[in-house]
């Protein structure tokens, strides 16, 4: 009997065996059914090569085979190498800024060449695209971190080339995949310019594809910098499909400073709300700091009035602080809103600087101070960031000083000191929170010869009074200008 019993819970055993093992080769079947790669390039930062720009017609053929030839180069080397996959890819980028970075630079003549080059590319293979996003930096962002989300999950993309390592504000993004066996495996840094030392520190593989993308920025670009970090792995792919000529190396003449395209968080300030019987973020701010103290006596009950204001009702052993009711009537003020912060261009789209006053460096008593504080930082300097927008991005990780205190006329002194000083992006500049002057802050009556604004890399910054004449202004958070 117990022989008889052993021989069929082993066939109904070997029975549920078969069934999962047919189930497992379904999902497996499911799981690799028609699979693919993607590419992700945040195109602001990531470039593609001079010389496949300059020809837009027949560069944009070029630049698609060649990333499709670099991939599949990659895929060789791995798992996929045997199968022939499809690869998608995506570029996200501000085609009317990318031009006109593009432009400054001599790269192109015109900014219809970046567009041609733009449809070209995206008509070149139906699994292409090249799509402009509008004016504003978070627009490519939102675009790469969405798609990056998305594709992730799908468990049919086998492998995210991503192309971000120019911009810090990808990290978190990818640190929360750091740990993970399935996103380490799928996931690919694709590095252009160098890239920030925060990425090579996640653990993903890199690679640069040096027959396709730009290594060095743009002449008017600049990147900060940092001491002590750590250099980048040298363990990278890098496969060459045709010797670079001249005319494909990318920049033209020796590198100069980069810069992170860099623009400043939008600064929303929350208003009272009218009509609706809520009260304001003040009166809540004011509420919720009543609410964390933990008296020893009975608590006061809040309520709104009438009148604007609040009304506070105290226990009996307050009450003759108050009126016969037992209330007393505050008035909380309204939180002010702070106006969006604006840039205007001139006709020939120029940026144009407001005006500033010297505030007097030889009978201004804060003069003498701020300067024993800017030697007691040297070799550093003030961060402009910091005193000057209010906000540094870099945080504890920049290089410059935040922590001495200065007065706000020794923050004068630092605002006309900094506006001195030539943007490094030129007169194009879009950064909401720069400091720095985009032309001679003497305009229109620079008498001085040797003026520094007189022979930058972007030609003479000197502004006659009809180039200052502001023909269009850019408002924060709003995606198109206002013409004047």
């Amino acid at each position: 009997m117990d022989l008889e019993d052993q021989t069929k819970s082993r066939m109904i055993y070997q029975q549920e065996a078969r069934v999962l093992e047919g189930q497992k080769r379904e999902i497996e079947q499911l799981i690799n059914k028609d699979p693919y790669v993607v590419v992700l390039v945040d195109g602001d930062g990531s470039k593609f090569l001079d010389g496949l720009l300059q020809d837009p017609v027949s560069g944009a053929a070029k630049a698609a085979q060649r990333l499709k030839q670099e991939i599949k180069d990659y895929l060789k080397d791995t798992p996929l190498g045997a199968v022939d996959l499809p690869i998608l890819v995506r570029v996200f980028a501000n085609l009317n800024d990318l031009a006109r970075s593009l432009r400054l630079s001599n790269i192109i003549e015109s900014a219809d060449d970046m567009r041609t080059f733009a449809e070209q590319f995206t008509n070149s293979r139906a699994e292409f695209d090249f799509i402009n996003v509008g004016r504003g930096k978070e627009n490519a962002d939102s675009k790469m971190r969405k798609m990056f989300k998305h594709f992730l999950k799908n468990f049919q993309c086998k492998k995210i080339f991503f192309a971000g390592c120019h911009d810090n504000g990808y990290l978190h993004e990818l640190r929360e995949h750091v740990g993970d066996p399935d996103a380490k495996e799928r996931i690919v840094l694709l590095e252009t310019t160098p890239a920030e030392p925060g990425f090579v520190t996640l653990g993903f593989s890199m690679i640069r594809l040096d027959t396709v993308f730009r290594s060095e920025p743009l002449g008017n670009e600049r990147k900060y910098t940092y001491p002590n970090r750590p250099l980048p792995s040298q363990s990278v792919h890098s496969s060459v499909l045709l010797e670079k000529s001249t005319v494909d190396g990318g920049s033209r003449g020796p590198p100069e400073p980069s810069r992170i395209h860099q623009s400043p968080a939008s600064l929303l300030t929350m208003t009272p709300s009218e009509g609706t019987g809520s009260p304001s973020p003040t009166l809540s701010a004011a509420l919720l700091a009543a609410s964390s103290v933990q008296p020893s006596t009975p608590t006061a009950s809040v309520s709104t009035s009438g009148n604007g204001g609040i009304s506070i009702k105290y226990p009996s052993s307050y009450a003759a602080a108050g009126s016969a009711s037992g209330h007393q009537n505050i008035t909380i003020q309204a939180a002010k809103t702070k106006n969006p912060k604006t840039i205007e261009y001139n006709k020939y789209h120029q940026r144009l600087d407001p005006p500033i006053k010297n505030p007097g460096f030889n009978n201004n008593p804060s003069q003498a101070t701020y300067k024993a504080k800017a030697d007691r930082v040297k070799p550093t300097a003030f961060c402009n960031h910091h005193y000057l927008a209010g906000k540094c991005k870099w945080g504890d990780e920049c290089d410059r000083d935040h922590s001495t205190k200065l007065t706000p006329g020794e923050v004068a002194i630092h605002r006309y000191k900094a506006r001195t000083s030539v943007c490094p992006a030129g007169p194009a500049c879009d950064d909401y929170s720069c400091s720095l002057s985009h032309h001679c802050l003497h305009d229109p009556q620079c008498n001085r010869g040797d003026c520094k604004f007189k022979n930058t890399r972007y030609g003479d910054l000197h502004l006659s009074k009809e180039d200052l004449v502001a023909a269009t202004r850019w408002t924060e958070g709003i995606s198109f200008p206002t013409t004047l």
